[in-house]
């Protein structure tokens, strides 16, 4: 049995939260461009296929085929200012992407998407710990 997500105000908020994923590849994008070598330009490109997953998943729920299709486009990304500091706004995203997943599942409509979703903040909170890792590299 198909699951459909009917709740608007909830639809709306995941339409937001796909607009902010791919936002986040692009960024994230240009901070692997920026990458002082090849070792954290790999560890951020595994983290650009998360994001990109992330959205695709929660097009998903929405029963559609491609998260570029959800709604308006998406939200242009901070421009990229320095490898550094960029990290530290990834941080800052990440930080305020895990409080959304949170939220997000406490709206949920079903068992199944308020899984999906909480496995999502996981990984958020795991892109967190890899960012920092990032930034103590440099100090090595």
């Amino acid at each position: 049995m198909t699951e459909v997500v009917s709740d608007t105000s909830f639809i709306d908020d995941i339409q937001e939260s796909i607009q902010d994923e791919l936002s986040d590849v692009a960024f994230y994008a240009g901070i692997a461009n920026e990458s002082p070598d090849d070792i954290s330009r790999l560890i951020i490109t595994s983290i650009i296929g998360d994001e990109y997953a992330h959205a695709r998943t929660q097009a998903a729920l929405l029963h559609q085929e491609n998260p570029e299709s959800a709604g308006a486009p998406p939200m242009a990304p901070p421009p990229n200012t320095g490898y550094q500091e960029d990290i530290l706004v990834a941080i800052a995203g990440e930080t305020s992407a895990v409080a959304r997943y949170a939220e997000l599942a406490a709206e949920a409509p079903t068992l199944t998407i308020r899984y999906l979703l909480t496995s999502i903040l996981g990984d958020e909170y795991g892109h967190i710990r890899t960012w920092y890792a990032l930034l103590q590299n440099l100090d090595a």
